[in-house]
Protein backbone atom coordinates (compact mmCIF):
# COMPACT_ATOMS: atom_id res chain seq x y z
CA UNK A 1 0.00 0.00 0.00
CA UNK A 2 1.35 3.37 -0.82
CA UNK A 3 0.29 6.72 1.47
CA UNK A 4 -1.09 9.16 0.23
CA UNK A 5 0.49 12.33 -0.04
CA UNK A 6 -1.42 15.11 1.68
CA UNK A 7 -2.52 18.75 1.29
CA UNK A 8 -3.78 20.23 4.17
CA UNK A 9 -5.83 23.27 3.39
CA UNK A 10 -5.20 26.43 5.44
CA UNK A 11 -8.33 25.48 7.94
CA UNK A 12 -5.96 22.55 8.98
CA UNK A 13 -3.59 23.16 11.74
CA UNK A 14 0.21 22.82 11.28
CA UNK A 15 0.12 21.00 14.15
CA UNK A 16 -1.45 17.69 12.10
CA UNK A 17 0.78 18.66 9.19
CA UNK A 18 3.63 17.65 11.80
CA UNK A 19 2.14 14.81 13.51
CA UNK A 20 1.34 13.20 9.91
CA UNK A 21 5.00 13.83 8.79
CA UNK A 22 6.27 11.68 12.14
CA UNK A 23 4.39 9.14 10.58
CA UNK A 24 5.63 8.93 7.38
CA UNK A 25 3.22 10.95 5.63
CA UNK A 26 4.90 13.56 2.83
CA UNK A 27 2.86 16.36 3.44
CA UNK A 28 2.61 20.25 2.16
CA UNK A 29 0.35 22.91 3.74
CA UNK A 30 -1.08 25.70 2.17
CA UNK A 31 1.31 27.83 3.78
CA UNK A 32 4.22 26.42 2.95
CA UNK A 33 3.37 25.62 -0.76
CA UNK A 34 2.21 29.85 -0.34
CA UNK A 35 -1.59 29.35 -1.83
CA UNK A 36 -2.76 31.15 1.51
CA UNK A 37 -6.22 32.59 0.73
CA UNK A 38 -6.55 30.94 -2.93
CA UNK A 39 -10.33 29.80 -3.79
CA UNK A 40 -11.37 26.37 -3.41
CA UNK A 41 -11.25 25.48 -6.51
CA UNK A 42 -7.61 26.31 -7.57
CA UNK A 43 -6.62 24.53 -4.01
CA UNK A 44 -8.41 21.35 -5.25
CA UNK A 45 -6.87 21.83 -8.97
CA UNK A 46 -3.38 22.10 -6.93
CA UNK A 47 -3.80 19.20 -4.97
CA UNK A 48 -4.92 17.41 -8.25
CA UNK A 49 -1.86 18.42 -10.41
CA UNK A 50 0.20 17.45 -7.48
CA UNK A 51 -1.54 13.93 -6.65
CA UNK A 52 -2.24 15.01 -3.09
CA UNK A 53 -5.12 14.50 -1.20
CA UNK A 54 -6.64 17.51 0.06
CA UNK A 55 -7.45 17.58 3.68
CA UNK A 56 -9.98 20.25 4.89
CA UNK A 57 -12.99 21.08 7.44
CA UNK A 58 -14.67 23.16 4.08
CA UNK A 59 -17.08 20.24 4.60
CA UNK A 60 -19.80 22.07 1.98
CA UNK A 61 -17.93 23.82 -0.54
CA UNK A 62 -15.74 20.62 -1.57
CA UNK A 63 -18.15 18.21 -1.68
CA UNK A 64 -19.95 20.59 -3.84
CA UNK A 65 -16.43 21.09 -5.77
CA UNK A 66 -15.96 16.86 -5.82
CA UNK A 67 -19.24 16.82 -7.62
CA UNK A 68 -18.76 18.89 -9.85
CA UNK A 69 -15.35 17.88 -11.18
CA UNK A 70 -16.42 13.70 -12.14
CA UNK A 71 -19.57 15.56 -13.55
CA UNK A 72 -16.87 17.33 -15.56
CA UNK A 73 -14.96 14.36 -16.34
CA UNK A 74 -12.14 15.43 -14.55
CA UNK A 75 -10.15 13.75 -11.40
CA UNK A 76 -8.36 14.47 -8.42
CA UNK A 77 -6.24 12.78 -5.56
CA UNK A 78 -8.69 12.28 -3.13
CA UNK A 79 -10.50 14.57 -0.64
CA UNK A 80 -11.25 14.29 3.41
CA UNK A 81 -13.41 16.50 4.94
CA UNK A 82 -13.80 16.53 8.91
CA UNK A 83 -15.67 18.61 10.99
CA UNK A 84 -13.46 20.86 13.32
CA UNK A 85 -11.57 18.95 15.70
CA UNK A 86 -8.53 18.59 18.45
CA UNK A 87 -5.74 17.81 16.66
CA UNK A 88 -5.23 14.30 18.79
CA UNK A 89 -8.40 12.68 17.48
CA UNK A 90 -8.34 14.02 14.05
CA UNK A 91 -4.81 12.37 13.31
CA UNK A 92 -5.98 9.59 14.85
CA UNK A 93 -9.12 9.36 12.69
CA UNK A 94 -6.55 10.50 9.78
CA UNK A 95 -4.83 7.43 10.30
CA UNK A 96 -7.49 5.29 10.44
CA UNK A 97 -8.37 6.35 7.31
CA UNK A 98 -5.19 5.40 5.94
CA UNK A 99 -4.75 2.34 7.02
CA UNK A 100 -7.49 1.14 4.82
CA UNK A 101 -7.09 3.38 1.84
CA UNK A 102 -3.86 4.26 0.10
CA UNK A 103 -3.55 6.98 -2.78
CA UNK A 104 -5.19 4.57 -5.12
CA UNK A 105 -7.96 4.01 -3.00
CA UNK A 106 -8.67 7.81 -2.52
CA UNK A 107 -8.42 8.94 -5.93
CA UNK A 108 -11.70 10.77 -7.32
CA UNK A 109 -13.24 9.91 -3.83
CA UNK A 110 -14.84 11.88 -1.05
CA UNK A 111 -14.46 10.65 2.93
CA UNK A 112 -16.18 12.33 5.38
CA UNK A 113 -13.69 11.69 8.22
CA UNK A 114 -15.54 9.35 11.07
CA UNK A 115 -13.60 11.31 14.74
CA UNK A 116 -14.40 9.03 17.32
CA UNK A 117 -16.80 10.17 20.03
CA UNK A 118 -15.31 12.01 22.75
CA UNK A 119 -16.90 10.77 26.19
CA UNK A 120 -19.75 12.47 27.66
Amino acid sequence: MSLPRLYLDEDVSTAVAVAMERRGFDVLTTLAAGRRGTLDEEQLDFAASEARTLITFNRGDFARLHQLILGEGGHHAGIVVSRQAPVGPFVKALLRLFATHDAAALRDRLFWLRLAKSPD
